[in-house]
């Protein structure tokens, strides 16, 4: 007789033997797989189980499920002009911005996540909750027709409830209310549902993951943030709906954020990426013809650009690679989390050996610790590149912002990492504005006299436990 000993050994090595042929068929990332291999060989059988729930990739198993964005095709019906408008608005932008880059990014994001190029429009933007959330406040309660909200994190807090009672005064008015929320980000009781519902607010999780079907969509995570009004105006950037957003909340004593403000032109495309999420969630084709305003004069231009796991390319990654690698005299970025791929890490060195000032911020208080552990890993090699980093010590720094070369901007919800660029469900607007751009790179500029810089000397004073924890956690990086 066998004994049990030898069966467990040949079985373990059965085991190793089929999730790395599984793994290497997946055909991902060299380092994601060497990352999955650790979790495998560390937590066998576990490991595999943890791997079908919310490792697998979407790209290949969701296309007959999902409807995705294309927003050219779908704005084609409902706002034609803007889309046949592109090519001379691309020829005008480049009369106003004359280097081939801007007709490079332009190209880009209406291939790689079929975006169209708005130019009327108008432009607003925050800098911390409290301006948001008033001007937010005062647009839905001149709502007439619909309101479409979409967050990664929606909270039962005074600051949301203040914005149900809202919701609630317009439904009883006949307003249309829908909105989304991510099922992780959140927990929301079937009470609290049900309250909301009765009261004609249409609320629901974004392509709920607790069907059998969905299960392996746990990891994709809806990180968006986006409210459309009438297709009148529309919302996107970094804050989410919950009362630390304006006041840092019990953790942080300020919480610095970035969002923006939209009428015109670019509104089609929000409602179109919410209609599209809305109808992966309920199966409901939301009907917006009948609404289409008259955009304004203010001449802003404005490529909205999505991705998630169920996109063909990886959008929001390829347009960072591209501002970063395009710039001419700087970069400034901010972001609360930084794990980058080869290629951003490649374009960001570069762009320093050249001569680019190119600086980054991150947050200096901490919401979670392994992804700032990973992050110091490749901030050493970009620091020996002339990348200057900053830690921003007032509060929670969430912005998610680029300012090139003092001329275009981008700011959204997509964080400079992994799961940003391949995991979760994110949108960004490009714009290309001298003007706004300025008013980014000032705020920047600002943030400084609150942020203490990170140099080559603070990080050999490091001890090497603390470098060897670094460097663990940058093994699982691609799983953050």
């Amino acid at each position: 007789m066998v004994p049990w000993d030898t069966i467990l050994i040949v079985a373990l090595y059965i085991y190793i033997a089929v999730t790395i042929v599984y793994l290497l068929l997946d055909n991902r990332e060299t380092a994601s797989t060497l990352s999955w291999l650790l979790v495998f060989i560390f937590l066998p059988v576990l490991g595999l189980v943890v791997y079908f729930l919310v490792g697998r990739g979407m790209r290949k198993k969701t296309t007959r499920t999902l409807v995705r964005q294309d927003l050219e095709t779908r704005l084609q019906d409902s706002h034609e002009s803007l889309v046949t408008q592109q090519k001379d608005e691309a020829d005008a932008l480049h009369v106003r911005y004359p280097s081939p880059e801007t007709r490079k990014l332009i190209r880009l994001l209406d291939r790689n996540s079929d975006s169209i190029l708005t130019r009327h429009n108008e432009l607003s933007v925050f800098f911390n909750g409290q301006e948001k959330f008033e001007v937010l406040f005062n647009d839905l309660m001149r709502a007439r027709h619909y309101i479409h909200m979409e967050y990664f994190i929606w909270k039962a807090d005074d600051l949301t409830e203040m914005v149900v009672a809202v919701l609630k005064e317009k439904a009883v008015q006949g307003v249309a209310v829908r909105v989304l929320y991510d099922a992780v980000g959140n927990y929301l009781s079937g009470r609290y549902l049900r309250r909301l519902r009765r009261a004609g607010i249409q609320i629901y999780p974004y392509y709920n993951f607790v069907s059998p079907l969905k299960i392996h969509t746990l990891n994709y995570r809806n990180h968006r943030k986006v409210v459309v009004i009438d297709g009148e105006t529309g919302y996107l950037g970094g804050m989410n709906m919950g009362q630390e957003y304006v006041d840092g909340g019990k953790r942080f004593p300020v919480w610095r954020d970035t969002h923006i403000r939209i009428q015109g032109e670019a509104v089609a495309v929000l409602e179109e990426v919410f209609a599209v999420s809305w109808f992966n969630t309920t199966g409901e084709t939301i009907d917006v013809k009948a609404f289409v305003p008259q955009p304004p004069p203010d001449i802003t231009h404005i490529q909205i650009t999505t991705s998630g796991p169920d996109s063909q390319w990886h959008s929001i990654k390829q347009v960072y690679f591209l501002l970063i690698s395009s710039a001419e005299n700087s970069v400034f970025i901010q972001t609360p989390y930084f794990i980058p791929d080869a290629s951003i890490l490649m374009a960001l060195k570069t762009a320093a050996l050249s001569g680019i000032d190119v600086r980054i911020m991150l947050t200096g208080m901490l919401d979670k610790r392994v992804p700032y552990w990973a992050a110091l890993t490749y901030i050493e090699e970009l620091l020996q590149a002339g990348v200057r980093f900053y830690y921003y010590t007032e509060g929670f720094m969430h912005a998610k912002t680029i300012v090139v070369d003092s001329l275009c901007c981008s700011v959204g919800t997509a964080n400079m990492d992994i799961r940003s660029f391949e995991l979760n469900y994110e949108i960004n607007a490009l714009i290309y504005d001298a003007n706004v751009a300025k008013v980014f790179e000032a705020m920047f500029r600002k943030d400084l006299a609150a942020a203490r810089e990170f140099t080559l000397e603070d990080y050999s004073r490091m001890s090497r436990l603390k470098k060897f924890r670094n460097s663990l956690a940058r093994l699982f990086a691609p799983l953050l």
